[in-house]
């Protein structure tokens, strides 16, 4: 028994067609949706794709309203255990300018400080983030 039999949840092929059967979609509609081409996209279900790109799951994950972590993981990936910063986020999904993320992050740092100070605690509260609007934006 190979290792994508014997995974409980199913191969990435077998993930991937059943959420574009669920919602309707042949591999050309999911091709326009994505850019990744049909041909790709076939070999993908029938498990003929090895090691997919990272970008490549993002893009199926988003067209096909599935968690990116799910097919990370069929792909022997641990998922993330820590939010990731909100530069990289806003970059990636809205193509910002380095202008717009850094005016993104003060006002994000604006709500923040505003809450932080309406809250009766000792300590203030710690959201995770790390900024880095300096960052050029590279993909």
């Amino acid at each position: 028994m190979d290792d994508k039999t014997a995974n409980p949840q199913g191969t990435l092929g077998t993930r991937i067609r059943q959420a574009r059967e669920r919602a309707g979609l042949s591999l050309r509609n999911l091709e326009a949706i994505t850019g990744i081409s049909h041909t790709m996209l076939h070999r993908l279900e029938l498990d003929e794709l090895d090691n997919p790109s990272a970008a490549t799951l993002r893009r199926l994950a988003d067209a096909l309203e599935l968690d990116s972590d799910d097919l990370f993981a069929l792909m022997g990936y641990q998922p993330r255990t820590a939010l990731p910063s909100l530069t990289p986020y806003l970059r990636a999904r809205y193509q910002l300018p380095p202008d717009a993320l850094a005016e993104a992050n003060e006002a994000l740092q604006g709500i923040l400080e505003k809450y932080d100070h309406a809250q009766d605690s000792d300590q203030p509260h710690r959201f995770g983030t790390q900024w880095d609007t300096k960052t050029s934006h590279t993909d």
